[in-house]
């Protein structure tokens, strides 16, 4: 029987979370109710974050701020179950997304939330957290959020039975790609697999990071960034930038590298509207 961490703020969405931990029951799980509320609850939780110091406070953004990071460590001191599930609004996403972004890449996060039909770049990051919009607001049960709910659960459920993956005994080796490089890449990815797992990371913002992440993890034992492009938008304000720490990971662990310059005479904006009057007259 998978056990399930089934989170949210009990002061506001108890109801919600009452719903959900009895649909994840029936459909063959042990939920835990975790409570990252900063008021009283309006259920019982089987777990609660916030502390009464943080109870007592008036700031509402100091309260889930502290929430927040209260969660995080109390998931990284925690082995004791298969997945989580997470409800909320703006703080609450923020609270249970900031834990989330901890948790080893492949055990199943899902986060129900108002805002997940947005950009979502600042919950997720670069882990593998699955947003999935409310439709409604978590105000309380009604006949949308029911199904939304339901689906949940049921998604979670299902992710909580996965099948182990076979370990590749190969060393990892992360390439990153992007459309112009990607005939460059494909023949590297190839020649590499007798020998090699090549891991291969989409060079928009996101990509970078998400290798570097891994490569400061220890999972990947090699470097081939052939597509340094997401450079070009940090220093000239294109739309899919590199983080400031470009690089940093390959700098901090000396981890084998091949550095290139693909797509480094280019920048990525989106509508042409976007696009900033000095480069009007480049080619777009």
């Amino acid at each position: 029987m998978p056990r399930i961490f089934v989170v949210g703020t009990a002061d506001t969405k108890g109801e919600e979370l009452a719903f959900l931990a009895a649909r994840s029951r029936a459909l063959g799980a042990e939920p835990v109710i975790v409570d990252v509320g900063t008021r009283a609850p309006t259920i019982t939780p089987d777990i609660t974050i916030a502390d009464a110091a943080i109870r007592a406070g008036t700031d509402r953004g100091t309260a889930v701020a502290a929430v927040g990071e209260a969660f995080a460590q109390f998931l990284a001191s925690r082995s004791d179950f298969d997945a989580i599930l997470g409800i909320g609004g703006g703080g609450g996403t923020s609270i249970i997304t900031a834990g989330m972004r901890g948790l080893p890449i492949g055990l199943p996060k899902l986060m129900v939330s108002t805002l997940a039909a947005g950009d979502v770049s600042a919950f997720v990051g670069v882990s593998d957290i699955v947003m999935m919009p409310s439709v409604t607001d978590l105000a309380g049960l009604n006949r949308i959020s029911r199904i939304v709910l339901s689906n949940a659960a049921a998604a979670i459920v299902g992710m909580s039975h996965r099948a182990p993956v076979a370990a590749d005994t190969k060393p990892a080796i992360g390439l990153t790609m992007f459309g112009v490089t990607t005939a460059c890449v494909t023949a590297i990815a190839e020649a590499l697999r007798p020998a090699a797992d090549p891991v291969i990371f989409h060079a928009t913002g996101t990509g970078g990071r998400s290798m570097e992440a891994l490569v400061d993890s220890g999972l990947l034992t090699g470097i081939i960034d052939v597509t340094t492009t997401e450079v070009c938008d940090l220093l000239l304000g294109g739309v899919l930038p590199a983080g400031p720490d470009r690089f940093g990971a390959i700098a901090r662990t000396g981890v084998p590298c091949v550095l290139s310059l693909g797509a480094c005479d280019m920048v990525n904006f989106w509508a042409p509207e976007t696009v900033s009057e000095r480069y009007r007259g480049r080619n777009l």
